[in-house]
């Protein structure tokens, strides 16, 4: 009875109950309690309905109603399934009965199931019924606010995801008011709710010890009351009504409970284009203000041309001398300013302009390399020996000058054809000076090339422990017996002074009076902007994706060093840092040859409170349509209009708007909006049976289901488009695929961030925008998942989880395409990060997260070699096995070779992949580390995509696809193995965490 060779259907051909196969030919004047305990049972057993039990359809199977003066049974007569029936009463037990039926019951052979003495026989055996409570309350749904009946896991919500989600349901109904309509009714709110639910307990009526009930009775408080009324004249016909938590009342007048219930139990929640909850969610957006301004300030000052200038102007002996100037200007300035300043000072021998940023790169390219070329000394190899940086307490790694040399080598091969290879370098502890070169030739002789040493600056870190040393700007005059040399900050570390001895400390005393949870969980200020004008170098190097770029270098500084401020603050005033201080955007603006200026303008946290809004009633007009909601806030109570969903008609990502355009034919929904206002897009990617209500986890109960998040960070700009081009390369292979498995995606977790990356690159394509990796006001949103947060951005990644209970969670991300540095923070990048991200490691990597529960461990290892043994696979001899060659070989050239702890590499064939903790983040709210018990494997992807476009975004692109695919490919192929459980229904359970291996599949 309870199969698909039933009262149930696999209407796609996928082994899964995915609808029924009944007409319930219930005569008018037949109203049998029982029903709904049969129907409760009908929704339980499948994955998918529609609320058609009680119409007549070809090819299913008729449940007919007789009466009888001796028997109560049920049996195939004529063709169909019939009910014979000595009174409504005996009906109503056996309908009971036939849903708590254990559905291991050996009675095949049987023609008839009778009721006998309040049991159940099958010819003299009797059948065995499963009533009582469900072993435990741990995944029962909590509704404490009407809002959630139907909520986007299904009915209810839980706190906590699990792949399992019970039922403990009490459904009663005053007798005078159980009409054929209403009962009917009534059995589709049954049906529905069971179908969310993986474990049931029976009976579902009349049960005093369920934990949810539901009270359908006649008249209400608040009509009798006229308090509706008063607000909605006339309108009022029924009421539902969250009398305590798990308790629902649905009141009205006779005529109109049937109307009413039969708009309830087909509203669909918001995330789903409904209306259900949505009422809350748009007063919520409403709320939203605009940030206070905290206050402003500015910054102007001479420029380091200008002191320079003024240095060679009072000096006393510049006859005969020879002088070195070192700017952090563009190449055409300082090539004018020599030849004006060579006017201007005649009396001195020779003069030089350096750059004050990256000086050894600047040196070798504009001064070294056109010396050797003029001078058509052949030479087979170069070696640059590099002066091991010692500075005390610095934060700079002792690589630190060979890291301003990045990529000179590559340099070298596309200007002069010397092979990158036969460019190599020597770290020395002791040198005369930062570098010296020397030639190779044809006998493999050295003889030297050039030397130089490059002024240096020094400052304290903004952790009050450490110093840096940037370059400086300086006036060196070389004597015959002396050197002179006048050090000069330059633009920018004047203004980064300012910006950290006096905007930094305002702005912790604007803020220092926070609130509990401030720096946290949300921000201590909205966001601080800081527009800085400069004239500076700004170009590409025309290797790889490089480029020179001092204002790129002081974003990343003002960026990071601002988080580490705050990080600094929170260990000294709470012990602990403050991991979300606000949202930093630094804007830099070049300016050539004109004076450095500044704007800040810092915006202030607007705080209050997470609004609760709890919805206490819903209130129906006579039509049934339910029309308002009856909300509280803890402080007042106050009504709101009822109103449907309207899907965004433009997506603030160009792919999304290409795909939602191309009428998708896969599910998307919207669980929330982000902090911004934006409503954040779920693609659901299952075989769909056609029905009007699904349930996914029960799903995920019969089929492996992955998850892959993109657009986390926004300036990691390939895997948003290159999850809709995983679906578009995969469309002839997704109806097999959904035949064995689910996917689920978020293809843009974090659209602030991305809204304000296409600001950002407005003016600086190129660069790698750090500052848009988070959220509207810089808060790293996954920290505060599983949280009671504004930031609905946080609430997408549990929804799912709840909704779905997935085996593998991928989490495509990105690294820089470029070289990072920061020469205010010791010139690598920042030192928060435990290893180095100075330059790509790779065109693409993995990073496997496991659990460190002992029960599941050594498990989740086994599940991840699997992962990385089939990635290996899918990408050896590739392109893309070719580019991770290419770039571990840099990696290795510029990082590995002299601190194989910072830049460390753990290899696989054809790529990297983390496993180490020290590389891997693991924090609460992944999924792997909060749920081990069922969560096979959680995977990050890296692919050097901060910021590209075109081919290099498409081989971005390119790269996580076949990464994922390979992912999926394991997970499709392994074997699925389940376990018995001696329960009504859903008898058979997977047994998870699932145990990758493709070989057994």
């Amino acid at each position: 009875m309870w199969t698909k060779d039933g009262l149930l259907q696999d209407q796609n051909g996928d082994g899964v109950i995915d609808g029924t196969n009944i007409f319930i030919n219930l005569p008018d004047f037949l109203a049998p309690e029982g029903l709904i305990d049969f129907c409760a049972r009908l929704g339980f057993e499948t994955t998918s309905l529609s609320f058609d039990f009680f119409e007549q359809r070809e090819g299913v199977v008729e449940l007919g109603f007789e009466k009888s003066d001796f028997k109560t049974d049920i049996r195939i007569e004529a063709e169909k399934l019939l009910v014979h029936y000595k009174s409504e009463v005996e009906l109503s037990m056996l309908l009971k009965l036939l849903a708590a039926m254990d559905d291991e019951q050996e009675c095949d052979w049987c023609i008839a199931i009778e009721l006998r003495n309040g049991k159940v026989y099958a010819g003299r055996v009797p059948i065995s019924v499963v009533y009582g409570h469900l072993e435990s309350d741990y995944n029962l749904p909590i509704i404490d606010n009407l809002s959630e009946l139907w909520s986007f896991s299904g009915v209810g919500k839980n706190k906590e995801a699990s792949p399992g989600k019970s039922l403990s349901m009490n459904i009663e109904v005053e007798k005078p008011l159980l009409t054929t309509a209403l009962l009917q009714e009534v059995c589709f709110f049954a049906a529905r709710s069971s179908m969310y639910s993986t474990r049931i307990s029976f009976p579902v009526t009349n049960e005093s010890n369920a934990s949810l009930h539901f009270v359908i009775g006649e008249g209400n408080h608040l009509l009798e009351s006229g308090q509706v009324l008063d607000e909605y004249p006339g309108q009022a016909g029924a009421v539902l009504e969250l009398v305590d938590t798990n308790i629902l009342s649905f009141k009205g007048s006779k005529e109109m409970l049937s109307a009413a219930l039969a708009r309830l139990v087909r509203s669909k929640h918001w995330s789903e284009g409904g209306s259900f909850g949505y009422w809350e969610k748009k007063h919520q957006l409403a709320q939203k203000e605009d940030p206070p301004q905290l206050f402003e300030m500015t910054w102007k000052d001479e420029s380091e041309v200008d002191i320079a200038f003024q240095i060679l102007t009072k000096s006393e002996n510049l006859n005969g001398a020879d002088v070195e100037v070192f700017l952090s200007e563009p190449f055409k300035i300082r090539e004018q300013l020599e030849k004006e300043w060579r006017v201007k000072f005649p009396e001195i021998h020779s003069l030089v302009i350096h750059s004050a940023y990256k000086t050894g790169l600047h040196w070798i390219m504009e001064e070294v390399l056109p010396e050797w070329q003029a001078s058509n000394q052949l030479v087979q190899g170069m070696e640059i020996k590099v002066q091991k940086e010692t500075g005390e307490k610095g934060l700079e790694l002792p690589i630190r000058w060979i890291q301003e040399l990045y990529p000179i080598d590559g340099y070298i091969e596309e200007t002069i054809g010397l092979k990158a290879s036969q460019v190599y370098f020597t770290l020395e502890e002791t040198l005369g000076h930062t570098y010296e070169i020397y030639g190779i030739d044809e006998k493999g002789d050295k003889f030297f090339l050039s030397d130089l040493d490059v002024p240096v600056s020094s400052l304290p870190y903004l952790d009050g422990q450490h110093m840096v040393y940037p370059v400086s700007s300086a006036v060196r005059i070389h004597h015959v017996n002396k050197v002179e040399e006048h050090l000069i900050q330059t633009d920018r570390e004047r203004f980064y002074r300012f910006y950290v001895e006096e905007v930094l400390p305002k702005l912790w005393r604007e803020v220092s009076n926070y609130q509990p949870g401030q720096g946290h969980s949300r921000p201590l200020f909205d966001r601080i902007e800081v527009d800085v004008w400069m004239s500076e170098e700004e170009k590409s190097l025309q290797v790889d994706k490089e480029r020179v770029s001092s204002l790129e270098a002081l974003h990343e500084d003002l960026y990071f060093n601002t988080l580490d401020y705050f990080a600094q603050l929170g260990e000294r005033v709470e012990g602990k840092a403050f991991s979300a201080p606000g949202g930093i955007h630094p804007f830099m603006h070049v300016r050539p040859g004109l004076k450095p200026e500044a704007q800040i303008k810092v915006y202030g946290w607007q705080e209050k409170s997470i609004e609760q809004l709890i919805t206490k009633a819903l209130i129906f007009d006579p039509e049934g349509v339910m029309f308002a909601a009856t909300v509280t806030d803890g402080k007042r109570e106050f009504y709101l209009p009822i109103g449907a969903f309207e899907q965004p008609s433009e997506q603030i990502h160009p792919e999304i708007q290409r795909w939602m355009e191309n009428d998708p034919k896969y599910h998307v929904l919207y669980p929330d909006y982000s902090y911004g206002g934006h409503a954040i897009p779920v693609v659901e990617c299952f075989l769909d049976a056609g029905e009007d209500f699904y349930s996914p986890l029960k799903m995920s109960a019969f089929k492996k289901t992955l998850f892959i998040e993109a657009g986390h960070h926004s300036n990691e700009v390939s895997s948003t488009p290159a999850v809709f081009a995983l679906m578009d390369k995969a469309e002839e292979w997704f109806c097999n695929w959904l035949k064995h498995m689910n996917v689920v995606f978020i293809p843009l977790a974090n659209p602030d961030g991305y809204q304000l990356l296409t600001k950002l690159t407005n003016e600086h394509p190129d660069w790698k925008h750090h500052a848009a990796r988070f959220n509207a006001v810089g808060l790293e949103f996954a920290h505060v998942r599983f949280q009671n947060t504004v930031f609905g951005e946080a609430n997408i990644y549990p929804e799912i989880l709840r909704r779905w209970a997935p085996d593998i969670i991928i989490d495509d991300h990105g690294i820089p395409a470029h070289e990072w540095v920061q020469p205010f923070a010791g010139y690598n990048s920042p030192p928060r990060f435990p290893v180095s991200y100075f330059l790509p490691s790779a065109h693409i990597y993995g990073i496997g997260r496991v659990s460190q529960d002992v029960s599941y461990r050594n498990q989740h290892e086994e599940n991840l070699e699997e992962i990385v043994k089939n990635v290996s696979q899918y990408l050896r001899d590739t392109s893309i096995d070719f580019d991770n060659s290419y770039w571990k070989e840099r990696f290795i050239k510029y990082g590995n070779q002299w601190l194989p702890d910072v830049f460390p590499i753990e290899e696989a064939p054809g790529i990297h992949f983390y496993r180490q903790t020290f590389v891997t983040p693991n924090y609460a709210s992944i999924g792997i580390i909060r749920y081990p018990e069922w969560i096979a494997a959680d995977i990050i992807s890296e692919a050097a995509d901060e910021v590209v476009y075109g081919e290099d975004l498409q081989s971005c692109i390119d790269a996580h696809i076949e990464f994922d695919l390979a992912i999926i490919d394991v997970l499709l192929h392994t074997k699925v193995e389940w376990e018995r459980h001696r329960v009504p229904g859903l008898s058979l359970e997977r047994i998870r965490p699932i145990k990758l291996d493709e070989r057994n599949g």
